[in-house]
This record gives C-alpha cells, sequence and structure tokens, in this order.
C-alpha cells in the first residue's frame, strides 16, 4: 500500500460518515480481562521457550534437505529478496498505524479509546500466540536451504522460527480489525466493500513479499493469515457480544 493508496483511504473514510452514532462496544472485564491475559500468558512463555533454544552447528545448517519440504512450499527456498523483506517490513509498521484512522471518521471519532484498546488487545493476542506457535514449531526458514545465502545470514536463532508468518498475522490482525470497526461505525456507508477488499489484499501482499524474501513458506503465510484475521475479526466481535449482553433486562 504506497502513500496514495493511503491518502485514498482516508478520504473516503472522511467522506463516508457524516453523524455520531451510538457505539457498538463496550469495555467489559469479563472480555478485555481474558484476552489480556492470554496473551500475556502466551508472551510468557514464548519467552520462556526462547531462552531453551540453541542453535544447531553449522555443518547440521549446510545439510538440510529440500526433497523433505512439500511442494507447495518447496520454491520458497530459492527466493531471498532483500527489497521484498524491508518492503514487508514497510507494510507490518503501516498496518499498525490503521486504527488511526478512525481520528478523522466522526462516527468513531469520540469512541477511540475504546479502539485504541480493542486494537491493542487484538494486536497482543496476535502476537503472542504468533511467538508461541513459532516457538513450539521451531520450524526453519526457507533462506536455510538456499545455496546463495551466506553462513553469517542464516547463523540466527531466529531462522528456526518460521511457522507461521508474523508479518503476515499482524497486517491480517490490524487489517481486518479496521474493516470489523470501520463497519460497525458506519453500517451503512457505500466504501465498506472497498475498506473490506482492501483489509483482505493488504496481508496477502505482505505474505508475498515475505515468501519473495525467503522467509516464509506458502503454509507459514497462509496460517498466518487465517490466525491473523481470526484475531482481528474475534475481539471487535466479543465487544460487541459484551454491549448486547449487558443491555439486556
Amino acid at each position: 500500500m504506497d502513500k496514495h493508496c493511503i491518502l485514498l483511504l482516508f478520504s473516503l473514510l472522511l467522506l463516508g460518515s457524516r453523524t455520531f452514532c451510538q457505539s457498538p462496544y463496550r469495555l467489559s472485564l469479563t472480555v478485555d480481562v481474558p484476552i489480556s491475559a492470554n496473551a500475556i500468558g502466551f508472551l510468557a512463555a514464548s519467552a520462556m521457550l526462547s531462552t531453551t533454544k540453541k542453535l544447531p552447528p553449522a555443518d547440521s545448517i549446510l545439510v538440510f534437505n529440500t526433497q523433505k519440504i512439500n511442494l507447495l512450499d518447496r520454491s520458497a527456498v530459492k527466493q531471498n529478496s532483500r527489497a521484498s523483506g524491508y518492503a514487508s517490513d514497510a507494510c507490518m509498521f503501516v498496518s499498525a498505524t490503521l486504527p488511526l484512522l478512525h481520528l478523522i471518521n466522526t462516527n468513531s471519532r469520540k469512541d477511540f479509546g475504546k479502539v485504541a484498546a480493542m486494537g491493542a488487545e487484538a494486536f497482543m493476542l496476535n502476537l503472542g500466540i504468533t511467538n508461541f506457535v513459532k516457538e513450539l514449531a521451531s520450524r526453519r526458514r526457507p533462506l536455510l536451504y538456499n545455496p546463495e545465502v551466506p553462513m553469517a545470514k542464516k547463523l540466527k536463532k531466529d531462522n528456526f522460527k518460521s511457522f507461521f508468518s508474523g508479518h503476515t498475522s499482524t497486517v491480517a490482525t490490524m487489517s481486518f480489525f479496521f474493516a470489523k470497526t470501520y463497519s460497525d461505525y458506519n453500517p451503512n456507508s457505500k466504501y465498506k466493500p472497498l475498506v473490506w477488499s482492501t483489509s483482505a489484499l493488504f496481508p496477502a501482499v505482505t505474505g508475498f513479499l515475505r515468501y519473495k524474501a525467503g522467509k516464509h513458506f506458502w503454509t507459514d503465510i497462509l496460517t498466518g493469515y487465517a490466525v491473523g484475521a481470526l484475531c482481528g475479526l474475534a475481539v471487535p466481535y466479543l465487544h460487541t457480544a459484551a454491549l448486547q449482553f449487558s443491555s439486556q433486562p
């Protein structure tokens, strides 16, 4: 997503809303505490697992057999684009700022505190799950199988955290979170199809860039997309459920 797309999205969001509507969400201890506790728990567990991991000997890294990689993933070992790696980093950083778009939307601006809190919860929950699974799986990144990648670049513990793609899951979380919250604050907006299609495309592009960088296999990317989208959608949904439950007699 380049700067022109971002400016266009800002403009459309500004045009897409006119009046402030009732908040579709409610912060609640019964929702916020479990989400936060799980996120912190996953992060703590992944940190403890990380301290027990040791890098394998250099000679063993050189004998990884590409024939053991499934056909869907095998082409990833030939990828090594540094530019794609930088671009994927940029996508992740941009995605983290997406909740700020609510500040220019008159329907959600006054409720931005709730949006920011939910966005932080979604981000941390996805981060915790992603890091925990990475430590458990200890999957080798595609670049470890690539003979063109120098050994100095291969001798890093991070190269054994391929499954699943954290960049993709993060961008999916924040993109789908934004699409869901925008739709809830602007249920009648004619720009909802554009918001949803852009939000679905953004993590897909990020995943492709991670593939081209030699950082992830396709199965890493697809899983990261699914997990991230689930986190991004589930957090606002649970806060809507909390509002509906509280309004019942």
